[in-house]
């Protein structure tokens, strides 16, 4: 499989985003109404010397049959996003990931090096983070039958010619397991089994990278140290319907980065270097929203916050 391995450095600084899922800007664009808080986050992370990671589903390539669309429709991303790019791979930072919906790019990596020279996609990211602690970036989808391998170009095929139509009026994609708790659940499980070093049933290429913590996207919903928002909510407060799995406790080597698509906000993941006196370097995770909020002005104004969900 293609990966890309680097180092954590005192230095380092990463921000996680996935499943933007870029479109034409039409109605059946998920990724157009969050663009602004997107390009608005991005420019913070730019600013800050963050790289970035972009972790699958960044372009919509099952609805939408070529990327110029896409490029037309978001010029305005794609140059900020290469200010991130450097042809040289040591340089960069911009590290760039495929996903099941921009496969496409598993296979054909030209239309996206007219906007970004020499680039490399790869299908996962390994992070060396200390002896025997490797952090691997995966968009998730080799965790769920569905969206992997011959299902995948079946699954593209129906939403291509089949669902786009309906979902403009608002009905939801059967085939993301953003829409089925029930599937979010099952590729958590399978991926922290991965993180443990347990059988998971997936490519076994992936299980010989070995890694201690998985970061994954794909379900559209944040998870930090093993744990969704909701899950956490129950563990603390013993609030929740009867569907949220109740687990143990956290578990600090699964982490999902969430979406782009979140109603009026996007979630992320930032991993930081940390170094106690004389001690290794070590990865510090915070999971994060930037969202429009009221500003607390006179007169009363809107702001796009940066919120710190987990850390």
């Amino acid at each position: 499989m293609k990966t890309i391995e680097f180092e954590l450095k005192p230095e380092s600084r990463y921000i996680i985003f996935s499943d933007c899922h870029r479109g034409d800007g039409s109605a059946g664009d998920e990724f157009a109404p969050n663009s602004m808080v997107y390009k608005f986050a991005l420019d913070y992370y730019l600013r800050e010397g963050f790289t970035y990671i972009e972790m699958g589903d960044a372009e919509e390539l099952w609805e939408n049959s070529t990327f110029e669309t896409i490029y037309i429709t978001h010029t305005s991303v794609y140059e900020l996003l290469r200010k991130f790019h450097d042809p040289y791979p040591a340089r960069t930072r911009y590290i760039k990931i495929w996903g099941n919906h921009d496969l496409d790019w598993q296979e054909d990596v030209g239309p996206l090096r007219t906007i970004f020279p020499e680039i490399d996609v790869y299908e996962a990211a390994l992070m060396h983070s200390g002896p025997g602690n490797d952090i691997l970036f995966i968009h998730g989808h080799q965790a769920d039958p569905i969206c992997y391998g011959w299902r995948a170009r079946l699954s593209r095929w129906f939403v291509r010619h089949l669902w786009r139509g309906v979902q403009t009026i608002g009905i939801g994609d059967p085939t993301r397991a953003a829409e089925n708790p029930g599937r979010c659940n099952a590729v958590d499980g399978t991926l922290t089994r991965l993180a443990r070093g347990e059988p998971t049933g997936m490519d076994n290429r992936i299980a010989l990278l070995h890694p201690t913590i998985v970061v994954a996207g794909h379900t559209h919903r944040p998870v930090f140290e093993g744990l969704s928002l909701t899950e956490r909510r129950l563990l603390e407060t013993g609030f929740g319907p009867p569907g949220i799995v109740r687990k143990e406790g956290p578990e600090a080597i699964y982490y999902n980065s969430g979406s782009c698509v979140h109603p009026r906000c996007i979630t992320g993941i930032e991993i930081t270097a940390e170094q106690n006196a004389d001690g290794p370097i070590h990865p510090h995770f915070a999971l994060v929203k930037w969202a429009i909020q009221p500003a607390s002005t006179d007169p009363p104004s809107l702001s796009i916050a940066h919120i710190f969900l987990e850390q």
